[in-house]
């Protein structure tokens, strides 16, 4: 099938026009489509479709982007789709997140979508969560939303963990910063920005900034959608109740390579004439950021998380670094 000059792959037992919920009680339900851009990313995508897959009650469709995958990601998304009709695939040949971002973005029919990363692990509850915040939110008062992100399989895993959960409730507990409307068991907050790993939009909000969005490739992409929904006078809510897992690769780049990844932090808000922001950034988050990834460097590149240990010899490992959006 093509849609809008980029060929669309369906399932055997849907298309891309057909998913979603389909009986006539579900006809006045928010319709959620999730868009996953995709390049190389065979080690992650089959477990991120197979935690949308056991939620997808909630799910109207699922979009792929193949950014030109060379790896058996293609193939594992094929699989995936054949066994749930709800799923589809796209191509976008120009190569980048942004580019694979919109044509997804560009793609989905839902009334609200979210676009995670191929490594993103989302919770139970998650695609529940976030249609009943929109459903709730009857007045349009949120235009986005996003939630966390916390790295898996990384050193001390299971005792940050534990300490996490037990201050959760007191973060929690603490008062909003926003009035607007949310349903009562959802804890909501104002945000500035967006989190590409886990962040959603109404369709209505993506049209509105579309053409304002950079096509840069230097800049936060998710933090530049943010605040291009704050230049329309639309809110972002962040949700404490849909943190996602996330890879923890982009912990393991080097120095230099991290470096130039952060810089690209003070520029999207410069782009965005947030001076005083990127000021603050420049002189007082990024020094301490930089003093932390040169510590958690060390200590990742020397753990083995198939065997949960610490050696020396883990220095030697080849690692490969991963590419900038």
């Amino acid at each position: 099938m093509n849609r809008g000059g980029r060929e669309i792959v369906t399932s055997s037992t849907g298309s891309a026009d057909s998913a979603g919920p389909s009986s006539e009680g579900d006809a006045t339900r928010v319709r959620l489509s999730v868009v996953i851009p995709v390049y190389n990313e065979q080690d992650t995508i089959g477990e991120c479709l197979g935690l949308l897959i056991k939620q997808i009650e909630h799910i109207a469709e699922v979009v792929v982007v193949d950014n030109n995958s060379t790896d058996r990601s293609r193939k594992i998304v094929e699989d995936a789709m054949s066994g749930c009709p709800v799923i589809t695939m796209i191509d976008e040949t120009r190569q980048g997140l942004v580019y694979a971002r919109n044509a997804g973005l560009d793609a989905a029919t839902g009334d609200v979508i979210a676009r995670i990363d191929a490594d993103t692990r989302v919770p139970e509850r998650w695609a529940q969560t976030i249609v009943e915040f929109f459903e709730h939110d009857a007045e349009k008062e949120w235009a986005a939303l996003c939630g966390r992100g916390a790295a898996y399989g990384l050193p001390f895993e299971g005792w940050t963990s534990k300490w996490k959960a037990r201050l959760r409730p007191v973060f929690d507990a603490l008062p909003s910063r926003s009035t607007a409307a949310a349903p009562e068991d959802i804890a909501v907050r104002e945000s500035p920005v967006l989190y590409g790993s886990n962040m959603v939009v109404r369709r209505e909000t993506w049209a509105a900034i579309r053409d304002t969005v950079s096509m840069r490739r230097d800049v936060f992409e998710d933090v530049d959608m943010g605040l291009c929904v704050r230049d329309i006078n639309g809110r972002n809510a962040f949700l404490t109740s849909i943190t996602v897992g996330v890879s923890p690769r982009r912990m393991e780049t080097g120095m230099l390579a991290f470096m130039e990844y952060m810089s690209f932090l003070p520029r999207t808000l410069l782009l965005h004439r947030r001076y005083g922001m990127a000021a603050t950034v420049v002189l007082g988050y990024l020094p301490p950021l930089f003093a932390v990834h040169g510590a958690r460097l060390v200590m990742i590149r020397a753990y083995d998380p198939q065997t949960a240990s610490f050696s020396v010899r883990n220095f030697w490992r080849p690692t490969a670094q991963r590419c900038l959006p």
